[in-house]
């Protein structure tokens, strides 16, 4: 967690990072803060898998989220973009793609990795 909190600082000048250990945590921490990106992990101890961010997003549909995964088949890929996530960093890749990534979410666009990219992803559900 330290080391993506060290990449969102670096691309981010003055950027405040907040680290929640568990999805309650995360669902607390958004209520009082404004965002511009959250970076969601499927795996955590309150709730597993896509569902973890089916439940971010029935709370905060509008909150842009990158998911940064251990997941790296297309069908977990492909279900984050389809659930509304703005993009998808699996955990191997992200200490050399999450700041590029980051920077496309915040910027309102949409970050496929190269897993998943394929000609017949729809839109996320938020508009990105």
């Amino acid at each position: 967690m330290q080391v993506y909190a060290a990449i969102v600082r670096k691309t981010f000048s003055g950027a405040r990072v907040h680290i929640a250990l568990d999805l309650r945590e995360a669902l607390e921490i958004a209520a009082h803060r404004r965002f511009e990106v959250v970076l969601l992990d499927l795996m955590l101890p309150t709730s597993a898998g896509v569902d973890t961010l089916l439940r971010f997003r029935k709370a905060w549909p509008v909150l842009p989220v990158l998911v940064v995964a251990a997941a790296e088949d297309k069908e977990t890929i492909r279900a984050c973009l389809d659930a509304g996530a703005r993009g998808y960093v699996p955990k191997t890749s992200a200490l050399v793609a999450l700041a590029g990534a980051m920077q496309t979410v915040v910027t309102g666009g949409r970050h496929v990795p190269p897993e998943a990219q394929r000609p017949d992803l729809k839109p996320a559900a938020n508009g990105g």
